[in-house]
């Protein structure tokens, strides 16, 4: 029967209209109706009006025989030849376009009885398959809805209630968040509204409350934080649940709603086009299950890629779904109805070298290319925890340059990565896995939850328990808040950034055993292959009690080598040729502690306790748990401490690291590496009259300067007025060429 369906549509596919990219024309044509309080738009009286309108049945056809979507069409009829899903939904495609009433009818028929006779067993995750099956009934009520009989109507009705209420939402839909965890995904977003729009003629019910919920809840929380250009749950979930969103933005378009979301939406693929490493993974960032095989496998994020770079007509993002243009069954066939196959991809060298991703998020990656040899550093603040598979790592950083250097710790697989296992909520989860800040209070307790242990790793507070937020509200006012951004900067060429600046003040992620925690990130371009750059660290920790020790993280796969205040770390297995060098320049020499943990037995070391976790022999290729880290403390206790360390990136046969020499002046503190100065305000507070330092040496260097108050700055050397620069929201740095001498700094105005 589909055989002879596309015969008759490889005859009659001759042209038709483009409604490709971003559907430039379609009429928005919907109705609004409030329901309790909330506007939805309500589905039109036609039919087909799910996923695609009578309008697009023409373009179907040109579809089934467009060479970048005839290979998409043929791997659909191959899953209908071993899938009875899509062998149902293909036929009711196949209606659309060469309407056979009795074949339609015998569609109609087999799909209520696959409905009636489903089960499913109750295990996690079960949702999206329950979920699924829904949308496979969906496509049939509304595709083939003429060929229906009253009888079957009510069949399908019952069976979409039956269904609804065996997911983890419930039905009414009214369990779990909106914004993080299971029914953030599809299952109301796509699978609920999809069954809903199919049968609101006869009981709107199910919309209504669907529809309701996506409106009242999940949209105003995505475009809250859409404007950040990023998404809060990892690599693996983020690009997972950014796709959910993108059922509603076609679904409601398709319907005639037009873009229900904030326009920023387009951005946020850009935050794993920047963290995709040259051996085709992704920079670590909370639960990641993605894994690779073999080495070289390019990690895929399908529609989330796919769908977003159609609707938006954006090169950039279509490139990057070209790395690994791979689809799973289940969602191939809307790579089928919404792929825009005329859209052309983009290069990634067009894009600037680094890209810094706002509120509620504050993160940064800088990257020195696109090739094999890129060097890319990740910065975050974190303005807002979300939870669920967002990690406690406000403040961390992770680098890769051949190989990954300074990495975000432990597995979410294995023997013992569960979710929620032990390893994960001592451990994987928390700031002691990360590249961040810890302050020990021996007495403190995380969690009494009877649910989960939660044991004392001296990081950062669990926000709101750990709970997912319900919704926006609850995020607002629950205790999500994290942090603030202080200042971020890049430049001067913003396209080729010689630096990269990033400055929070994480005091919210902690409990109230800190007064102040303030980290400042500079990444520093050095634009040489075998040194490529360099990261300034910078902190300011003052506990409520001198006894707190201080522990400033650094985490490696390969055994760190510690030689007095200086470390090297190398990534030399697997073919890896990277190598990252630590000069701790404070503490002072004698009040300097530097110690090396891990090895065997303490992978994953919590003051006293190992909480172990295996890596899959079938995934070595990319799982990187590591099992070493560098704890750089002060000796003495004091309630104030601060923290400057340099972490120089290079080849491993670059040779020994670059001199990394300490740069003071009145109130300020910094670092000079290569040709290279970077100056902080030692109090992390922002100098409002003056600043002074010496730059020794006998060549040019280049300067900045960040904690500057806003306002022009005369810069003076060896008391001659040389310049005024201006200092300005939101870097709040100068940036210069010096020479060795003795400068002043003073605010003009």
């Amino acid at each position: 029967m589909i055989a002879r369906w596309l015969t008759f549509v490889v005859v009659c596919a001759l042209g038709g209209p483009s409604i490709y990219g971003v559907e430039a024309g379609r009429v928005i044509d919907a109705q609004w109706i409030e329901i309790e309080g909330t506007r939805i738009p309500v589905p039109p009286r036609e039919h087909p009006r799910l996923y695609l309108r009578r309008s697009d049945v023409d373009d179907l056809r040109t579809r089934m025989s467009h060479p970048v979507l005839k290979p998409v069409w043929e791997e659909l009829e191959r899953l209908a030849e071993r899938r009875q899903s899509s062998r149902l939904e293909l036929e009711a495609l196949g209606y659309l376009v060469d309407p056979q009433p009795e074949a339609g009818r015998r569609t109609v028929a087999e799909t209520l009885e696959m409905l009636q006779e489903s089960t499913f067993p109750d295990e996690q995750d079960i949702s999206r398959a329950i979920g699924r099956t829904m949308v496979t009934g969906a496509i049939v009520y509304d595709w083939c809805y003429e060929l229906l009989t009253a009888e079957q109507k009510q069949g399908y009705i019952e069976q979409f209630v039956r269904l609804a209420k065996m997911m983890e939402c419930g039905y009414p839909p009214t369990r779990q968040g909106s914004v993080t965890g299971h029914s953030s995904e599809r299952m109301i977003m796509r699978d609920m509204i999809s069954a809903g729009i199919a049968i609101y003629d006869e009981a709107p019910e199910m919309y209504r409350l669907a529809a309701g919920r996506f409106f009242r809840e999940h949209l105003p929380a995505r475009n809250w934080f859409y404007p950040g250009h990023a998404y809060h749950q990892g690599d693996s979930y983020g690009s997972y649940r950014y796709a959910s969103d993108l059922y509603p933005l076609w679904i409601f378009h398709r319907m005639g709603a037009g873009n229900v979301y904030d326009p920023a939406q387009q951005y946020v693929p850009y935050q794993w086009i920047y963290m995709r490493r040259p051996d085709g993974q992704l920079i670590r960032s909370g639960d990641t299950y993605l894994h690779s095989r073999r080495p070289g496998q390019v990690w895929p994020l399908e529609t989330a890629t796919i769908l977003s770079a159609s609707y938006y007509g954006d090169g950039h993002v279509y490139g990057e779904f070209l790395k690994e243009p791979s689809v799973s069954a289940e969602n191939k066939l809307f790579e089928f109805l919404w792929r825009d196959p005329e859209l052309q991809p983009r290069p990634t060298s067009e894009l600037p070298l680094t890209r810094y991703m706002g509120a509620p998020f504050g993160w940064m990656i800088a990257r020195t290319g696109w090739d094999e040899n890129a060097a890319i550093v990740e910065m975050k603040v974190n303005e807002y925890n979300f939870t669920n598979h967002q990690h406690l790592d406000a403040g961390s950083f992770q680098i890769y340059y051949r190989g990954a250097l300074a990495i975000d710790s432990g597995l979410y697989s294995g023997s013992s990565g569960a979710y929620g296992s032990p390893h994960t909520a001592n451990y994987y989860w928390r700031t002691i896995a990360h590249n961040s800040l810890l302050v020990y209070d021996p007495d403190e307790v995380f969690s009494r939850s009877r649910d989960r242990d939660y044991g004392n790793d001296g990081g950062q507070r669990l926000p709101n328990g750990r709970s997912e937020p319900r919704n926006l509200d609850d995020l607002l006012t629950r205790g999500y808040a994290t942090g603030k951004v202080l200042a971020h900067d890049f430049g001067p060429d913003a396209q080729r950034p010689q630096y990269s600046y990033l400055k929070g003040d994480i005091t919210q992620a902690y409990s109230d055993k800190v007064r102040q925690v303030v980290r400042s990130f500079v990444f520093l371009n050095l634009d040489d292959d075998a040194r490529p750059g360099a990261l300034v660290v910078f902190d300011r920790v003052v506990a409520s009690d001198p006894a707190f020790k201080k522990y400033w993280l650094l985490h490696s796969i390969e055994e760190p080598q510690v030689d007095g205040p200086r470390v090297s770390i190398a990534r030399t297995e697997e073919g890896n040729r990277g190598r990252l060098y630590l000069t701790a320049l404070r503490p002072a020499a004698d009040n300097l502690a530097i110690e090396k943990v891990g090895g065997p037995g303490k992978e994953f070391w919590v003051f006293g306790r190992n909480f172990p976790n295996d890596i899959e022999p079938r995934r070595r290729a990319s799982q990187e748990p590591g099992a070493w880290r560098i704890e750089v403390s002060p000796q003495r206790a004091a309630a104030d401490d601060c923290f400057l360390n340099v972490l120089e990136i290079a080849d491993v046969d670059a040779g020994p690291p670059l001199p990394s020499t300490l740069v003071e002046g009145d109130g300020g503190i910094g670092v000079q590496i290569a040709d290279r100065v970077v100056l902080f305000s030692a109090s992390g507070e922002p100098a409002s009259t003056e600043v002074r330092f010496t730059l020794p040496g006998e060549r040019p260097l280049q300067v900045l300067v960040a904690d500057l108050a806003a306002g022009t700055w005369q810069v003076s050397c060896d008391g001659k007025p040389l310049r005024e620069l201006a200092s300005q929201e939101p870097g709040l740095a100068v940036y210069f060429t010096a020479a060795p001498g003795e400068y002043t700094l003073r605010r003009a105005r």
